[in-house]
């Protein structure tokens, strides 16, 4: 039986690897897609702590896998589909294979927010995308693309997009988008981004392999066709707590920890990310430990 299962490695799932091996346990950590999480989404991460001038995500993503590396933990390509909790261990299955740990760290992150109209589905991951890290790939100096959303995330994929060569148009339902502040002054400089508020996507069609996208403005008085070449949906994330087991929602699971956005959901930061991987990794040590709390 291993020491500690820790699942999903973003921030949280690396610094909470990162602290159990220093601490001397033996730590096993799953991760079905890239190492980074959200972070390979972000374009430029300017308040996380010893990086005064900021940092892409990509770059920091690639020190926190150095990191890993220094401590010789490799991340295990597999989705983890259930945990079976049996007294005093879990079962993870994944993919297949099954093994038991004395603990485990949730830290799984977030799934997007669909918009949930006709032929959405159809196009993912060709034309239509949740995440920037997936479309980037794919773009032409040439390329026009459409990001629906107000918030954080779609003003800063618009400026990652802008910065390497695709125009943009950024449409919110909102008279004001809910940015920060300085992501929309940012975006306003930009002559490749163009703004588009008060307006609701109501349809996605593909006709002759392209996009043709429909919105409706708020007050419902006019309608507007776009035709980008790729759409990119950035409206809010939910917890990816499908793992989690039906009885925590009763009852505290010894040994069972969860950290990172899958726990705090709204609230998606680095810093928080971080610490609360640590704090999860802290607890875990203790429980196994023995030790009083």
């Amino acid at each position: 039986m291993c020491d500690v299962a820790v699942i999903g490695a973003g921030p949280a799932g690396i610094a909470a690897s990162i602290y159990l091996k220093r601490a001397g346990l033996d730590v096993t950590l799953f991760e079905k897609d890239e190492i980074g999480g959200l972070l390979l989404n972000a374009h430029l991460v300017e308040n996380y702590p010893g990086f005064p001038l900021g940092i892409e995500g990509k770059q920091l993503c690639r020190l926190m896998k150095r990191h890993l590396k220094k401590w010789n933990i490799k991340p295990i390509k597999k989705e983890v589909k259930e945990i079976i909790i049996e007294k005093n261990s879990f079962i993870l299955n994944a993919q297949g294979s099954e093994n038991t740990f004395r603990a485990v760290i949730l830290a799984t992150g977030t799934t997007p927010n669909e918009l949930g109209i006709p032929v959405e589905q159809a196009v993912v991951g060709k034309l239509v995308f949740y995440e920037i890290k997936e479309l980037l790939p794919k773009l032409k100096p040439e390329n026009v693309c459409a990001v629906i959303g107000g918030g954080d995330a779609a003003f800063d994929y618009a400026l990652n997009l802008a910065h390497n060569g695709t125009a943009v148009e950024i449409y919110f339902r909102s008279k004001k988008p809910k940015c920060l502040p300085l992501l929309e002054d940012r975006v306003k400089k930009c002559n490749a981004i163009r703004l588009r508020s008060s307006f609701i996507p109501i349809a996605i069609n593909k006709r002759e392999g392209k996009l043709e996208i429909k919105f409706r403005s708020t007050d419902g008085t006019t309608t507007h066709t776009s035709k980008p070449d790729y759409v990119l949906i950035a409206c809010g994330r939910n917890s990816n707590n499908g793992l989690l087991p039906k009885d925590l929602e009763k009852n505290n699971i010894s040994g069972l920890y969860i950290a990172g956005d899958v726990r705090t959901g709204k609230f998606r930061q680095i810093g928080i990310a971080v610490g609360e991987g640590t704090i999860a990794a802290m607890n875990v040590e203790t429980y196994l430990r023995g030790l009083k709390t």
